[in-house]
């Protein structure tokens, strides 16, 4: 990962002009001068003290990153507690769980590294705790497959919906339901794939836009093992094979689904729906994940720091200060979204972005997510890309190239389909959707994009449809279809009658 930034910096010329040994201390927008007064720490080495420097500049971007000031709660009765008690950041060698009864309060993706990682260095016990559950789906599910973000179809959803159905949420009312069917058929369990234990507070079948999705799933086979175990001979003998890669691993890792109510000498007790529960440890991890602070902009407080509203990147009264790359997406990664909010910023500031294309954000927004600013990867991608100019028209390269038609139309929201046309193409771009990027939809198995090629004729009819409907010329062009219908089929009734 650290190769990748460093060819591209060098790639794009970037690395000459990064301060490395700087620390931003406070950011102030000048009045007088309608720009930002930014004060600078500098390191000065081993020889010379720090120095300060303020210079002007014109516009700020925050990029701070997600990961710099842990999130370390305190609990009743923890000053009493005999063993150690450990951020995730400070995490650095398995060796720690050797011989120790671990715990381990959260479950998201560092939770599940850290319960892996415990379960197979030695650790006595291992036992991990949720207080409102998590939807589990591995990254991969299997050698030679494309990974879990690349299984997702633009057409008739993020491309192309009718107002209607992106009101409603048509397209995850629908796919909700046979997602969570696969993994019940599949998995034995519908809370997620193999997830048998930690029911997401909120999972439903109506409305699966709501959830960040916990794709580093190695430990889940050790979690589900114990619900297994306790499951009639029947089921426990079908759904099996999701455990065999992990029948080597002796340890099953146990969950506790609630809320932790005070620290004892050598344990931890929760209050659970089933009622008290107590946890002997001597080794607490906290996987709390870590607090949204800009402190060079805003005074501490005791919430997460907010981000600004507009595609939570900017404020409308305040538009040369974007923060980019803090959102968080359900299925998907940050730095391509990050770098869409780049072209998207830098096509505001020139007053490039196209008026009249913006989307809801309604549409892209997770209900019910913990994180307020979580959203739909691929809604996401191609909201800021219809306000850029850049989303792709499937039917331009249904005419010029159907191989870059088909990665458009049913592949992920890559950031190269939005290099394609408007102010950021890119020659090298199509090279990359007609190549490396359409190999990946080829590469899914047969039956997957089978069923992504039913969806796309039933999302595309409905969504037709309703786009006609939407406009006064349309519902006469249908109302007129209906009515010629209608009438060929009384008139050959009346045929047969005669």
């Amino acid at each position: 990962y650290v190769f990748f930034w460093q060819k591209s910096g060098s790639h794009f010329g970037i690395t000459g002009l990064i301060r490395f040994g700087v620390k931003v201390l406070n950011v102030q927008k000048s009045a007088a001068k309608d720009n930002y007064e930014v004060t600078f720490q500098v390191d000065g080495g081993d020889a010379h003290p720090a120095t300060r420097i303020v210079e002007e500049w014109d516009a700020v971007a925050v990029c701070s990153g997600l990961h710099n000031m842990p999130r370390i709660p305190s609990f009743p009765g923890q000053e009493s507690f005999s063993g150690q008690i450990v951020h995730s950041s400070a995490y650095k060698e398995p060796s720690i769980f050797k011989k120790k009864r671990v715990l381990i309060i959260g479950t998201g993706e560092t939770a599940f590294d850290l319960g892996y990682a415990a379960a197979t260095t030695g650790a006595e016990s291992v036992t991990m705790s949720t207080r409102h559950g998590f939807v589990s789906v591995p990254a991969h599910f299997g050698e030679n497959k494309p990974p879990l973000d690349c299984v997702i179809m633009n057409w008739a959803t993020h491309a192309w919906e009718s107002k209607w159905a992106q009101r409603v949420g048509l397209h995850w009312w629908i796919t909700t339901k046979f997602t969570r069917l696969g993994f019940l058929f599949t998995t034995g369990c519908s809370y997620g794939f193999n997830q048998w234990v930690g029911k997401r507070f909120n999972m439903t079948w109506d409305e699966g836009r709501k959830h960040i999705v916990n794709k580093s799933a190695k430990c889940m086979p050790l979690l589900s093992r114990k619900a297994k175990k306790e499951a009639g001979w029947l089921r426990r003998f079908i759904y099996s094979w999701t455990d065999t890669d992990h029948s080597h691993i002796p340890m099953d890792i146990d969950l506790v689904e609630g809320s932790v109510e005070r620290f004892e000498k050598e344990a931890v007790c929760y209050e659970t729906k089933t009622g008290a529960r107590k946890v002997e440890t001597d080794l607490v991890m906290l996987a709390t994940g870590y607090r949204q602070r800009f402190p060079f902009l805003m005074a501490e407080g005791g919430c997460d720091d907010p981000l600004p509203d507009r595609h939570f990147m900017i404020n409308e009264a305040e538009p040369r200060l974007a923060y980019i790359g803090f959102i968080r997406p359900n299925v998907g990664a940050i730095p391509p979204m990050a770098e869409m909010q780049a072209m998207w910023w830098l096509a505001k500031l020139q007053g490039k972005l196209k008026p009249g294309a913006e989307l809801d954000e309604a549409c892209y927004r997770l209900k019910g997510s913990r994180l307020c600013y979580g959203v739909d990867y691929g809604y996401y991608m191609f909201a800021l890309a219809r306000e850029i100019g850049s989303a792709p028209s499937l039917l331009h390269w249904l005419r010029h190239d159907w191989r870059i038609m088909t990665t458009c139309g049913f592949g992920q929201a890559h950031v190269p389909i939005f290099r394609l046309q408007g102010p950021y193409a890119d020659a090298g771009a199509k090279a990359t959707c007609s190549g490396e990027l359409f190999k990946v939809v080829l590469s899914r198995p047969f039956v997957m994009n089978f069923v992504f090629l039913i969806e796309a004729i039933g999302f595309g009819i409905i969504n037709g449809i309703a786009t006609l409907m939407e406009t006064p010329r349309g519902r006469v062009g249908l109302m007129s279809v209906g009515m010629g219908m209608y009438g060929a089929l009384r008139y050959r009734s009346s045929k047969q009658l005669m």
